[in-house]
């Protein structure tokens, strides 16, 4: 089993990077917040979770162990694949996860893409024993308020354009969203939903 791979960024996509080590390209599935973290021709260190079936053979990476963890747990979860737990990451970072499984809110669970209302009932039932306590979680600090929208140097401004958009269609499609009581990693899918939509 692969436990980590370390190497150089050669290319990233929308939800997945490609990871140069020793000549050999590794096609990792990741979350937005892991992508986010990440530039082309960097050498990083992704920690690896490897997902074998009869079919096919899949490496799920993140920058973080903290991260890869609560990966593992979303997916033991009965229903939950790892293109849905991907899709958690993605939406939410891990720390807002855990503060929604303990809060129980199965509502802002269910925001997630591929994420229905009971399946994020048996997420939050199966894992509210799992993932520490809310006394252990940062609370506040991934959200963004009306007054923190994206400048042209801000995080979510430069992971568009790290996507393959220009500044101005990113800029364009970043005005036209409703920031409050957004993550980043949610208006980042937002904004890349609009923008697909204009293609």
């Amino acid at each position: 089993m692969i436990s980590y791979i370390k190497g150089e960024v050669v290319k990233k996509g929308l939800d997945y990077i490609i990871l140069d080590n020793n000549n050999m390209g590794y096609h990792v599935h990741t979350s937005f917040s892991t992508l986010n973290k990440l530039r082309e021709e960097e050498q990083v260190l992704i920690h690896i979770y490897m997902h074998i079936r009869e079919d096919v053979i899949a490496l799920f990476g993140f920058m973080t162990t903290d991260e890869m963890e609560l990966f593992k747990k979303l997916i033991s979860v009965n229903g939950v694949g790892p293109k849905a737990g991907i899709s958690v990451l993605s939406t939410y970072e891990a720390n807002t996860v855990k503060e929604i499984i303990l809060k129980e809110d199965a509502t802002r669970m269910s925001k997630v893409p591929g994420i229905g209302k009971k399946t994020a009932s048996k997420i939050i039932l199966e894992l509210k024993d799992k993932v520490g306590t809310l006394d252990g979680i940062e609370t506040g600090s991934e959200e963004l308020s009306l007054s923190q929208q994206p400048s042209e140097s801000s995080d979510v401004l430069n992971a568009l354009i790290a996507l393959g958009f220009n500044s101005y269609e990113a800029k364009k499609t970043l005005d036209a969203i409703d920031f409050s009581g957004k993550t980043e990693n949610e208006i980042i899918m937002e904004a890349l939903k609009n923008i697909n939509r204009q293609v």
